[in-house]
């Protein structure tokens, strides 16, 4: 019985382009001239700068499967196969900023989703920042598919698995749209993160949208702490969800809101 041989071809993930510049007599033996790729621009701090054609490329090709005319999903070319070729002809990469920028431009979640997985599967050594996760964060909150909720608490895991520090940023999108706000105000602090006037408000906005007006107060009082301030905006809905709640003549616990709101009417 004749064994059997596998032959496993491996692919390497950067190509090399070379020119040969001598041979042997032979002609068994050759010595190539391998040109390495040109560095990649950057600013006067060293920090590397978005290649502007090549996100618009990549975003054109990805956006030209996208036809809303069409209802035949099957007629549509693959942008990941074509995109995939224009990058290996190019024997380039992208970076975290250039996915980002490309993301803004991709408003289908599930696009967006493919493509955010394309970036590693493509180059290995490619690793999501907390830009490229917020870009889909706040693409989902736009989204009215019924599983933002459940692909928005999927990309949390996902960042903690990978070990990727969100920002104040981050925060600021998962209040606005995201239902668990125990988790948001736990991911402050598991970032070690300041909450600002902005969080604040959005944090006391999102509380109010749950009626619960205890708790919205409570970030009241401690915006005050922080030496924060609402606008006038956010003061009034708070008030009018205290007054509705009957908690504004419970105790010195709400003075500060009657005495602030004299402050307010004094300025009329």
């Amino acid at each position: 019985m004749k064994p059997f041989h596998f032959n496993f071809r491996r692919h390497f993930a950067t190509k090399y382009t070379a020119k040969i510049i001598s041979t042997s007599p032979t002609g068994r033996s050759l010595a190539a001239e391998v040109t390495p790729p040109p560095p990649l621009p950057s600013d006067i701090r060293g920090y590397s700068l978005p290649r502007r054609d090549l996100i618009c490329k990549a975003t054109q090709i990805l956006l030209s499967a996208t036809n809303p005319r069409s209802t035949k999903q099957t007629s549509l070319p693959d942008p990941f196969s074509d995109l995939t070729e224009y990058l290996q002809s190019l024997s380039i990469s992208l970076t975290p900023l250039e996915a980002s920028e490309i993301l803004k431009s991709l408003k289908n979640p599930t696009l967006a989703f493919k493509f955010f997985h394309f970036c590693p599967s493509f180059d290995p050594n490619f690793r999501h920042d907390s830009f490229t996760y917020n870009r889909l964060f706040l693409i989902l909150s736009l989204s009215s598919s019924p599983l933002r909720f459940e692909q928005a608490e999927s990309l949390l895991d996902d960042m903690e698995r990978r070990c990727v520090r969100g920002s104040i940023s981050t925060v600021n999108i998962l209040i606005g749209f995201f239902g668990d706000l125990d988790r948001c105000v736990g991911l402050v602090k598991k970032w070690e993160l300041r909450l600002n006037a902005y969080t604040y408000k959005c944090l006391l906005q999102a509380y109010l949208r749950l009626r619960d007006s205890n708790k919205a107060f409570d970030v009241y009082l401690d915006m005050l702490r922080r030496g924060y301030h609402l606008d006038i905006f956010g003061y009034n809905m708070l008030l009018d969800a205290l007054a509705k709640d009957e908690k504004l003549n419970q105790g010195p616990r709400f003075d500060s809101m009657l005495g602030h709101a004299a402050a307010f009417g004094s300025r009329d």
